[in-house]
């Protein structure tokens, strides 16, 4: 049986649900292709801030992923998976590398450091990989590079980089006077900086009350201590995200149904179905108070409707039996070439006319300007290019009241025109 490892990109989720831990462990780790894209892009960053090359160095150079590690490649791009450096990732990945660099002018630069923290939490073998850390004389930064697409994520609070910052200072404390760490996210691709500064008291404030959790954890995997949902098991969207036992959590499904459908002393003896059926006939006639609450509450609904969506998916894929559910075959996919080359020569020899025998479509604005950064469309060119491109403006959305862009004034008697 495998025993809990303390990931300090799990942190978010250990130290605000403990139990999440214990029912994860045994559970197998997956990849994605959005995961296996931030590994390369990881690697390139890597490869500027060690090789002292700009980005743009690498242009078409092929990088491939290999049990989570990436490494160049030096055979042919078309017979391999992997990802090409293309314009896009080199001209994001270098805000990164730019960034870091300015930081570390006169500073000692660490790239991909291992840095070890268990001494602050008692765990054996807990360590992390920082993406830079700069040692200053007095200061201590912990850069951290997320590529995707996905939220905003903010230093302010942020479990992960405390834990390198701890683990920095155990490895690199005696060479300064540190007073505090700095703590800085990078999302290029949302043009996206947050930074936190930290006291080193406020670091071992954190560090005491991860070695508490850590604690708990350990004392109940080791069989020492019994597993008590109400304490150990916290329900949440920001924990719950990425949680692999999201779909079997006995709290979370009893928070969604709570939220949705009211109180129920057992789960299992109710008419869920009725119950949420009703609970959507009833949306409508809700106070806002109300609303409001469900409408915060969506995030996590829908992470756990797709988690029990995908887990009875697995299930019956593995030969399991689903009480009421079964596996049919699907609807038949949509109709291609067999050999789009040879369909290409058979159809000229029937002397088709150019438009009705392709698809001709105008590239996007976006395609275009990759154009111009590769120097196909020139600097005059491009400003002829660039005044017949229009954006509309976004359409209304909801949003939290935290968000920083300002709320639109709303006034239904303009939505009618004068009769």
């Amino acid at each position: 049986m495998a025993h809990a490892k303390f990931s300090p990109s799990a942190a978010h989720r250990w130290l605000s649900c403990p139990g999440s831990m214990i029912m994860e462990k045994d559970m197998a780790n997956t990849s994605s292709a959005h995961a296996d894209e931030g590994t390369a892009a990881h690697f390139l960053a890597s490869e500027c801030l060690e090789r002292d090359r700009n980005a743009t160095d690498f242009l078409n150079c092929f990088i491939v992923i290999k049990k989570g590690n990436a490494e160049w490649d030096q055979e042919a791009a078309e017979t391999r998976s992997g990802f090409m450096v293309d314009l896009e990732m080199a001209e994001f990945v270098q805000k990164y590398v730019d960034a870091v660099r300015s930081q570390a002018e006169g500073n000692e630069l660490l790239v991909e450091q291992r840095v070890n923290f268990s001494s602050f939490i008692d765990a054996e073998n807990a360590f992390g990989t920082g993406d830079a850390i700069i040692i200053g004389q007095t200061e201590i930064q912990i850069h951290d590079l997320k590529y995707g697409r996905g939220v905003k994520v903010d230093a302010e609070g942020n479990e992960q980089l405390k834990l390198y910052a701890l683990g920095a200072l155990s490895d690199f404390g005696m060479f300064g006077d540190f007073t505090h760490a700095r703590l800085v996210i990078h999302q290029p691709r949302l043009g996206h900086v947050s930074e936190s500064v930290v006291t080193i008291e406020e670091l071992y404030d954190f560090a005491h009350r991860a070695k508490n959790t850590v604690q708990m954890i350990k004392a109940i995997d080791a069989g020492t201590a019994l597993f008590q949902e109400k304490d150990m098991l916290n329900p949440g969207e920001k924990q719950c995200h990425w949680c692999k036992a999201k779909a079997t959590c006995p709290a979370l499904t009893k928070a969604v149904i709570e939220t949705v459908a009211g109180e129920f002393d057992d789960l299992s003896a109710c008419d869920l179905e009725a119950e949420l059926k009703q609970a959507v006939e009833d949306v409508p006639q809700h106070e806002n108070q109300t609303l409001a609450k469900l409408y915060a509450a969506l995030p996590l609904i829908e992470s756990w409707s797709k988690a029990v969506s995908i887990a009875v998916t697995d299930k019956l894929h593995g030969g399991e039996q689903v009480p009421g559910f079964k596996l049919v075959q699907g609807r038949a996919g949509n109709r291609t070439w067999s050999n789009a080359e040879e369909a290409e020569q058979v159809l000229k020899g029937m002397r088709l006319k150019v438009e009705d025998m392709y698809d001709l479509k105008l590239i996007s604005p976006t395609n275009a300007e990759k154009l111009q950064k590769a120097g196909v469309i020139g600097p005059r060119q491009w400003s002829k290019v660039q005044d017949l491109i229009v954006r509309p403006d976004g359409k209304p959305t909801v949003a939290p009241e935290s968000d920083k862009r300002p709320a639109l004034e709303v006034n239904p008697l303009n939505d009618f025109e004068t009769v």
